[in-house]
């Protein structure tokens, strides 16, 4: 989508009204929002419609297209609901969507990936025999543009959060998925499904992507929408954050969903790295100031995140095209004062204050090379 970084976690938070009334019983409300995907987005729609659960809306909004989007979405007919606003970025166009949907249940899915059929039901099935839940998502596999599968279980390798706590410890009830949905297809029928209370898990990291959550309508209407300030960055972590305050969250360790990896147009990618980064520290500061007491994590676990929040902001922005140095000295002592016993921080933070930005950048990418390759031997011998 166009970036207009002013609008980067600017001001107040906006946080829309949503989901209001009860909604129709049993359906579930399926929102795509696209920008320029018509050349993809008719295979998302194929499999949002080859669910084998309903009743389902489906509503496409339409953030701006300049392609051949509308038309697309109009060979349809009544099946597909479409709406246009002006480019406005994913945050402003999913809230659309969330005013718009009449459903009980709401689902979230991207213009270029596709659901296995038996993902809805599934995911509905749970929310009725556990009236706790407030989330529910699967695992996916990681396709590329051809279609190729790169990875069979690929929400753990895109979310760093599941290295970095035992999600045993939060998502603490465990079954077998037949038992909860004995419509569940015989090759499904023993993956495990786990659920709990994911609050304080999500200090760590966001555990939810979004093409794979199903969320109730009546959670939706306490949270509100996704906070438009963020705009293209860590929008979806803090309104799962703020989600999972009312409700618990499950897991069902089977993929729900093709995510199509390294594609040109996703929004994942280097010069989105600082803007990123910053969404992520604000989402950690806005949750500590609104709800500090409720987590339930070691205080020491707590100010490792902090601080390695600050760490990867102070290096996003010298890595910035302007190499924004003392933005990036400030962040690495509010690092090193969340724990101080950080040594290739403390030498990036000296570093930083008497190198160019330009080289204290080449060095972190180095490092980063020699990472990713150490990462690649590994997974091939593996």
């Amino acid at each position: 989508m166009t970036i207009d970084r002013t609008h980067l976690l600017g001001g107040a938070p906006r946080i829309p009204e949503i989901c209001q009334g009860p909604g129709v019983p049993g359906m579930v409300s399926v929102l795509i929002p696209s920008y320029n995907r018509a050349y993809i987005l008719g295979k998302a729609l194929d499999s949002v419609l080859a669910q084998t659960y309903r009743p389902i809306e489906v509503i496409v909004v339409d953030d701006g297209s300049t392609d051949g989007t509308r038309e697309l979405v109009a060979r349809y007919g009544d099946a597909v609901r479409y709406i246009h606003q002006p480019n406005a970025g994913l945050a402003a166009a999913r809230n659309t969507g969330l005013r718009a949907a009449r459903g009980e249940f709401i689902a979230l899915q991207d213009s270029d990936d596709q659901w296995t059929p038996w993902k809805l039901g599934a995911q509905v099935a749970l929310m009725r025999r556990i009236p706790q839940l407030a989330l529910v998502w699967t695992d996916m596999k990681a396709v590329d543009e051809d279609g190729r599968i790169i990875s069979e279980s690929h929400l753990s390798t895109m979310y760093d959060v599941y290295r970095k706590v035992q999600t045993e410890r939060f998502l603490s009830h465990d079954c077998r998925l037949h038992e909860l949905h004995p419509d569940a297809p015989p090759e499904l029928a023993q993956a495990v499904v786990r659920h709990g209370d994911i609050f304080s898990a999500m200090f760590m990291g966001n555990l939810v992507h979004p093409p794979v959550a199903l969320m109730r309508r009546e959670h939706l209407a306490r949270v509100g929408g996704l906070d438009e300030t963020f705009a293209w960055t860590c929008e979806d972590y803090e309104f799962f954050w703020r989600v999972s305050r009312e409700g618990w969250g499950a897991l069902i360790e089977a993929p729900g969903m093709l995510y199509r990896v390294e594609a040109a147009d996703q929004l994942t990618k280097p010069h989105l790295h600082l803007y990123i980064a910053r969404g992520n520290l604000e989402a950690l500061k806005r949750r500590l100031r609104e709800d500090g007491p409720r987590f339930q994590l070691p205080a020491a676990m707590m100010r490792e995140q902090l601080a390695d929040a600050h760490a990867w902001l102070a290096e996003e922005e010298l890595l910035s095209p302007n190499g924004r140095r003392w933005p990036a000295i400030r962040s690495f002592a509010r690092s090193l004062w969340a724990k101080p016993r950080q040594k290739r921080i403390a030498l990036l933070f000296l570093a930083s204050l008497v190198l160019p930005p330009s080289a204290v950048g080449a060095v972190r990418r180095l490092k980063q090379r020699r990472e990713l390759e150490r990462h690649l031997r590994s997974e091939a011998t593996a």
